[in-house]
């Protein structure tokens, strides 16, 4: 339950160790000589909240760019966190004005301005090739699940944005014991499915597109790529199998999980949770499967638990009571509430 953690998500980690590790090589001022440098760093979000919770309690100023793809909710958190932030629109790595490439500019022309004698020291924290990432994973989230499941597990599900939980934890895990399977979770529209599974790195949605179109084909946010990361090469090797889950039995899940388990899960999760149910399905009983909770649903008010967006914009099924039922009808209340059980969880109910 990484959703557990103050910054809501397993970023938080990965945060600490970018900017420790920053101060350590003097690329920013320690917190204990006062802080007061300058992090700059492209995000879906979650990344972005854990480091503006850690840049107050260290003093340094971070400035976010944003793809224009995420919940408004992210954003208004990271302001209200004290973040300086910039949206742009969501497009391929090649285009100079990727969220990514924007902050990576910002950084540098910040970092200019300080080596000419004005300025803070700043750096491009750089979460998706920043080698920090992985280690957050490799010496302390992966250790924490061995332990905790005294080395009995048989499989590690997980999806990969920077790709620094899955490598880290994956390569931990293999190196304890070689037979545990790391399987990949991946939602449409990004290719490391194809990277896993057939060795190339590219997906049909990426000829449709062009410099300046939008990357929607998922609503799962902070999750999928059209490129292989630092962080996910680390331990792309550990990965032994990879599954596509769909929109629709993300939503479907989450919906599942709240009301049988009273989870309020992000879209990450839900996805992460169907590929480990996938997983356990294909194996005998008494098997163990961990995957990771990383996100809540309180970040995705305005799309992904928003009945008009997942209906009215990405054409899904909205599981569950529907809220525009007249109550006063002549209505069955079994009818009203029916949910949809998730395709992964008939083979267990």
């Amino acid at each position: 339950m990484e959703c557990m953690n103050p910054g809501g998500t397993g970023k938080d980690r990965a945060a600490l160790f970018i900017i420790k590790r920053a101060e350590e090589e003097q690329r920013l001022p320690k917190s204990c000589d006062g802080g007061g440098g300058i992090v700059v760093e492209g995000t879906s979000g979650s990344t972005g909240i854990s480091l503006a919770m850690l840049c107050n309690t260290r003093n340094h100023q971070l400035i976010v760019v944003l793809p224009d793809d995420q919940s408004p909710d992210k954003a208004a958190l990271l302001r209200n966190h004290g973040a300086i932030v910039k949206i742009v629109s969501n497009c391929a790595i090649s285009n100079p004005n990727h969220y990514v490439n924007v902050a990576r500019k910002t950084a540098h022309e910040l970092s200019g301005e300080q080596q000419q004698g004005h300025g803070r020291q700043t750096i491009f924290s750089d979460q998706f090739e920043n080698e920090a990432n992985f280690q957050a994973h490799y010496q302390t989230t992966g250790p924490e699940i061995w332990n905790q499941t005294q080395g009995q597990l048989d499989a590690f599900v997980m999806s990969s944005g920077t790709g620094g939980t899955i490598s880290g934890v994956g390569r931990y895990l293999t190196e304890q014991n070689p037979d545990i399977s790391i399987v990949l979770v991946d939602p449409p529209g990004s290719s490391l499915y194809n990277k896993v599974k057939y060795g190339v790195a590219y997906v049909s949605e990426q000829s449709e597109r062009v410099l300046k179109r939008h990357r929607y084909d998922t609503l799962a946010e902070g999750i999928g790529l059209d490129r292989v990361t630092q962080n996910l090469t680390l331990g792309l090797g550990c990965i032994s199998d990879a599954v596509r889950v769909q929109d629709q039995e993300a939503v479907d899940m989450a919906h599942w999980l709240l009301r049988n388990e009273g989870l309020f899960v992000g879209s990450s999760s839900a996805m992460n949770i169907v590929g480990a149910v996938r997983v356990a399905s294909g194996l005998q009983p008494g098997k163990r499967v961990v995957t990771v909770a990383c996100d809540n649903g309180e970040r995705h008010l305005s799309r992904f638990w928003n009945r008009d967006f997942i209906v009215g914009e990405r054409g899904l099924i909205w599981p569950g009571r529907d809220e525009h039922v007249d109550m006063n009808a002549n209505h069955k209340v079994d009818e009203i509430q029916q949910q949809r059980i998730p395709e992964c969880l008939k083979l267990f109910l």
